[in-house]
């Protein structure tokens, strides 16, 4: 998927999240929706450069708006870039060994937000799930 491929997407998301669809604003959140993994903000920086000159800071502030009002999801594996991605209802893996991050469906790890928020008998409104570990390829390395 390329960032033409989801500008108009990302145009219509951003207006009904009430967000004005500038020009820029619609190419770092294609470039998010076109990766296809979760992003850091270099990442992001980098794909938008392949069709628009763009600054590195307004790529991170643009990113931060499209956190705090949900059009992305922003969280860190502890290593310094905060990555960014978008969906809902999954979670994250980060390799240890060669540092990718991955998105995994909440459903392959027969996880269930609703049932953990009954459990605890809170009303929770997002769950943050991050795994570590090894990928199989890092793991096949190591072992």
């Amino acid at each position: 998927m390329t960032l033409h491929d989801t500008a108009g997407a990302a145009r219509e998301f951003l207006e009904q999240t009430g967000l004005e669809p500038t020009l820029n604003r619609i190419l770092v959140l294609s470039a998010v929706v076109a990766g296809q993994r979760p992003m850091t903000a270099a990442e992001v920086h980098a794909e938008v450069l392949r069709e628009h000159r763009l600054n590195r800071v307004t790529v991170y502030r643009i990113l931060d708006l499209l956190a705090e009002k949900g059009a992305v999801n922003r969280f860190s594996t502890g290593e310094r870039a905060q990555h960014y991605c978008v969906g809902r209802n999954h979670s994250h893996f980060h390799c240890t060994g060669c540092g990718r991050v991955q998105c995994i469906a909440n459903e392959e790890l027969h996880f269930d937000e609703i049932a953990v928020a009954n459990a605890l008998n809170l009303d929770v409104s997002h769950v943050d799930l991050h795994l570590e570990g090894l990928c199989p390829a890092c793991a096949r390395t190591a072992g």
